[in-house]
C-alpha cells in the first residue's frame, strides 16, 4: 500500500515537498475536492524560471497566493492535468500576469494515440524535462506529468492521494488499463505521486496497483448484484454497494462509476475471470 507522505499543507501556504516541487493546496474543500485543488509549482531553488501545473480554481485568495509563491520567478509553462473547472479555473488569471505558455490536455495529448503512451516531451523550467502521459479515465482527456529525472509524477484526479475518482460511463475500460500503465511504470522506477487532491503517495507502483484492485474488486460486485437481480437500478445498485454514502454529490459520482462498470461489463471486449477476481 502506498504510504502517505506528510500531511496536506494548509490553504494558501506554499510547502516545498521535493527539490524540485512545490504544493500550493486552494481554498476549495468540498466533498469533490476534499481538501482542496493541490497546484503545483515545479522549479529548481534559486532557478529563474518554474513551471505550474493545475493552476487551480477561479478563485482570487489562490491566484494572489500562487504569485506570492512564484516571486520573483518568470512562470515559462501553465500544464493542465483534465478540463475540470478546480484544475484549470485559475488559468487566465495566471497567464494574465505570467505571461507563460500554456500546455493543456487538448494540446498534449491526441486521443487516437495509443493509451499511456508518451505524447509529448518538454522543458518546463530550468532544464527540467516533463513527459506528458495520455491517461483517460476520470475523463477523456485526463494526462499524468511525469518528472522522469526527478521521479516525480502528478497525477491530477487519475490517481488521488486517497479514494478513488469518478469515472465517465464510457471510460472504464480506459481506467483500467491506465491504472495497469502506471502500474507497470512504477515498477520499473520507484516515482511519487503528487495527486490534484489529498496527500502525496511514496510509490506509484503501489497505488495504481491497489486502485486497480479496488476497480476490479467494484466490476466484481456490479456483477454478482446484477446476477443476482438484473432489475436493479443504477441507485440501487449505489445503495447497495454504498449503504453509507448519503451525500447527493458523492453519490452522482458513485452512479457514474457503476454505470460506467454496466457499460464495461456489457462490452464485447471479454472481461471473464479478470473482472471478478
Amino acid at each position: 500500500m502506498g504510504t502517505y507522505l506528510g500531511e496536506v499543507p494548509a490553504a494558501g501556504e506554499p510547502m516545498r515537498v521535493a527539490s524540485c516541487v512545490e504544493w500550493l493546496l486552494a481554498p476549495n474543500p468540498s466533498a469533490w475536492t476534499f481538501e482542496g485543488t493541490n497546484t503545483w509549482i515545479v522549479g529548481v531553488p534559486g532557478g529563474s524560471t518554474c513551471a505550474v501545473i493545475d493552476p487551480g480554481p477561479d478563485d482570487a485568495r489562490h491566484v494572489e497566493a500562487l504569485r506570492r509563491a512564484v516571486g520573483r520567478r518568470s512562470v515559462s509553462t501553465v500544464l493542465i492535468t483534465h478540463d475540470h473547472d478546480d484544475h484549470h479555473g485559475a488559468t487566465d488569471a495566471v497567464l494574465r500576469w505570467s505571461g507563460a505558455t500554456l500546455l493543456d490536455a487538448t494540446t498534449t495529448v491526441s486521443t487516437t494515440a495509443p493509451r499511456g503512451s508518451a505524447q509529448r516531451s518538454v522543458t518546463v523550467a530550468d532544464g527540467i524535462d516533463a513527459t506528458v502521459l495520455s491517461t483517460p479515465g476520470h475523463t477523456r482527456d485526463s494526462v499524468c506529468i511525469l518528472l522522469p529525472a526527478h521521479r516525480e509524477i502528478f497525477t491530477g484526479d487519475t490517481i488521488l492521494g486517497s479514494g478513488s475518482p469518478m469515472v465517465r460511463p464510457s471510460l472504464m475500460a480506459d481506467m483500467l488499463r491506465t491504472l495497469r500503465t502506471l502500474a507497470d511504470l512504477g515498477a520499473r522506477s520507484h516515482v511519487t505521486v503528487r495527486p490534484g487532491h489529498g496527500p502525496v503517495l511514496d510509490s506509484l507502483a503501489d497505488a495504481a496497483n491497489r486502485r486497480l484492485a479496488a476497480r476490479l474488486r467494484r466490476i466484481a460486485q456490479v456483477a454478482a448484484l446484477t446476477d443476482e437481480d438484473s432489475g436493479l437500478t443504477v441507485d440501487e445498485l449505489v445503495t447497495a454497494m454504498y449503504p453509507n454514502l448519503t451525500d447527493p454529490d458523492v453519490r452522482r459520482a458513485a452512479a457514474s462509476s457503476v454505470e460506467a462498470i454496466q457499460r464495461y461489463l456489457a462490452a464485447s471486449e471479454p472481461v471473464g475471470s479478470e473482472a471478478r477476481a
